[in-house]
């Protein structure tokens, strides 16, 4: 399963999972919006102050020309070498986003600052797969700042991805998030007792998703195999039916294998 990753991006934080995936959403469903610029969306993007927020509006160079220009100015200010990895990292060039966020880190003695570089330091590790140095990262910035939730939702994807379920929904029931509700926390405890085989579990937090949110196709997909295993082969076609198709290879070979498997089911009935 793909890796559905956040990144932490500005004073307000910022996270996102995989950009390829459109996460902006409801407020009320959004425990992670004031730490993601990437679940902000077009629009809101734009009303943005922050220059960084255009690195995300696929003006990432433009972006890195001001900071150039603004460095006498700007260098001491509190995120200027943080911004910089961002922009790197929104143009998918790991080793200068890399450079930026250990600059941050050198740069800095402010440990809000800190938390933000070492997660997104993280993410950085997991585009090498250098998981082992991924995981400690994120542990390193938890431990700096208990109130950010995107580090805490990092290292669950990282759990769930491995098979270390019991850890994944540990973190997703921490305090960070209580009294919040956000799809992707909830589809991932799903998630977490789907592939624990604990179905009974995992069902409330299905149910606990709007059926609209099921077009996405990581969560159709996820949800249809949930649907298949309690042996709901109509409605899980349904689901795979109506999905909106992301493009993303590894989503797409998920999809793929899951409708083989309706397929089989279907001349089995």
């Amino acid at each position: 399963m793909k890796i559905l990753m956040t990144l932490v991006l500005s004073t307000s934080l910022l996270s996102c999972s995989s950009q390829k995936i459109q996460r902006a959403q409801e407020p009320e469903w959004d425990a992670m919006a004031d730490e993601s610029y990437l679940r902000w969306g077009k629009e809101r993007l734009k009303e943005s102050k922050d220059p960084v927020a255009n690195c995300y509006l696929g003006k990432a160079q433009e972006t890195l020309d001001l900071y150039k220009k603004d460095y006498l100015e700007k260098s001491k200010t509190l995120y200027y070498w943080l911004h910089i990895g961002n922009c790197f990292y929104s143009k998918e060039e790991w080793i200068k986003a890399e450079f930026f966020f250990r600059m941050t880190l050198e740069e800095t003695k402010v440990t809000q600052v800190k938390a933000i570089a070492l997660n997104n330091l993280a993410l950085v590790q997991f585009k090498h797969e250098h998981w082992e140095k991924g995981k400690e990262l994120l542990r390193e910035s938890i431990k700096l700042n208990q109130k950010f939730k995107v580090p805490r939702y990092n290292l669950s994807q990282l759990f769930l991805q491995f098979g270390h379920y019991d850890q994944a929904i540990s973190l997703l029931n921490d305090q960070a998030f209580k009294g919040q509700k956000d799809f992707d926390v909830i589809f991932s405890l799903a998630n977490a007792y789907l592939y624990k085989g604990e179905l009974n579990k995992a069902a409330p937090y299905f149910e606990m998703i709007p059926q609209n949110k099921f077009r996405r196709e990581d969560m159709a997909a996820t949800y249809a195999l949930y649907l298949i295993r309690k042996g709901n082969i109509k409605e899980a076609t349904i689901v795979m039916n109506d999905r909106e198709k992301s493009g993303i290879p590894e989503i797409s070979a998920i999809s793929n294998k899951i409708e083989q498997i309706l397929s089989q089911r279907m001349k089995e009935e």
